[in-house]
This record gives structure tokens, C-alpha cells and sequence, in this order.
């Protein structure tokens, strides 16, 4: 099963709520008031609502139950938007609004992405905004399919070294040792319709861009 977490609109087309209008989606924080405002009910309502009025909480409270969180605690609110996402069954999880604001903040999604438990339970998720679409790609061999609306492929590294492999790329690789500093695999394109990563050892954050 799929849902959508919103956290903010940074960053995002219009269009985006009118083509997922009947798809499941999670508010983070602000992000359920901002749902209700598109006139989407939300699934699942999570955060400490710190970025909210009392008045705005109880409206959100006429349609869904709040998960509410103290604001001294141990996961950011999106951490615990997707802790509820998997905890109700969902397995592909696309997080949207999550880029654009504060560096720490992002930095701390795409470490929510890399979580190892995750990876062992086969959950999928993704940061999504109207350029870019993020992922993180453990040990062991990935298909990417072509996509026009993301021309542009990166490969980053999150552990060093990472050894890589790819077929059917524009730049293919063979076992390549990706070392600290390295920006070899940033800006490729796919040469078919499908392109192969292999990540022998380490992971990367696979990132598809428009631009």
C-alpha cells in the first residue's frame, strides 16, 4: 500500500493534489491543516502541531484525531509521520514538502531514507518535490526505469567506500570504488529503457532530477 506524507508546499506543483486527490494522504505537522485546506482529508494527522494555532488544531480535530507529540522528543515529526505510515500497513511511502526549507530538517529525511530497518522490511520512500525524487539504494542490484520528467541521474554515496556498478547508463561503471570527495557519479542519464545499478558494497542516495 501507498500513502502520501505532506509537510509542507514548499516546493510543489499545483497540480500535485488534484491527480493524487483520491490517493492516501498523511499530514505531518502543518501539513494536515494544509490538506484540509485542498480540500483532502487526511489518514493520519502526526507532529507536535508546535507550527499551528489551538484554534487551527481543533479544526483540524473535526475531522481526524490528532497524533500528537510533545515537542521535546527523540524523532523529528516527518520520522514519526512515516513511523505511523508503516505501523498502519503502508509499505511505499512518498514524502512530499520535505525539501526547500531548513538544511538540518532535510538532512535529517535523508536519514530517514537510509534507516536499515526499513530497507529490511521492504519499505519504500521517496522525497518528492516538482524537480527532484530521492532514494536510498542498499546493498545489491536496483532497476531504474526511464522517467522524461527525471533526465538527470546522481548517485551519492552515504557510506565509504561504496563500490558501484552500472549498466545501460550513459556512463557505465564496474565495480567502481567511490571514495570520500568523489563527485564521479553525479549527472548521468540512462542509455535504454531500463539501467541497472549494482551497489556491490556501501549505499547511495539515487537521485532523478528534472533540471
Amino acid at each position: 500500500m501507498q500513502i502520501n506524507l505532506l509537510c509542507s508546499l514548499r516546493n510543489l506543483p499545483e497540480h500535485l493534489f488534484t491527480e493524487k486527490k483520491n490517493e492516501p494522504w498523511g499530514g505531518v505537522d502543518i501539513g494536515a491543516l494544509l490538506l484540509l485546506k485542498k480540500n483532502i482529508i487526511p489518514v493520519m494527522a502526526v507532529g507536535d502541531f508546535d507550527s499551528i494555532s489551538q484554534e487551527e488544531k481543533e479544526y483540524i480535530s473535526e475531522y481526524i484525531e490528532l497524533d500528537a507529540h510533545k515537542s521535546e522528543k527523540d524523532d523529528t515529526d516527518l520520522a514519526l509521520g512515516v513511523i505511523q505510515s508503516i505501523k498502519a500497513g503502508y509499505t511505499e511511502i512518498n514524502i512530499y514538502g520535505a525539501t526547500g526549507g531548513r538544511l538540518d530538517h532535510f538532512l535529517g529525511a535523508l536519514q530517514i531514507l537510509e534507516k536499515p530497518e526499513y530497507k529490511a522490511q521492504n519499505i519504500t520512500i521517496k522525497l518528492i518535490d516538482d524537480k527532484n525524487e530521492l532514494q536510498y539504494l542498499g546493498k545489491g542490484k536496483h532497476y531504474v526505469k526511464k522517467d522524461l520528467k527525471y533526465r538527470y541521474i546522481s548517485l551519492i554515496p552515504v557510506m565509504y567506500p561504496t563500490v558501484l556498478s552500472l549498466s545501460h547508463f550513459k556512463y557505465n561503471l564496474n565495480k567502481e570504488v567511490l571514495r570520500l570527495g568523489s563527485t564521479l557519479t553525479i549527472s548521468n542519464e540512462l542509455e535504454g529503457d531500463v539501467g541497472e545499478v549494482e551497489v556491490c558494497w556501501g549505499g547511495i542516495i539515487l537521485s532523478r532530477s528534472s533540471d
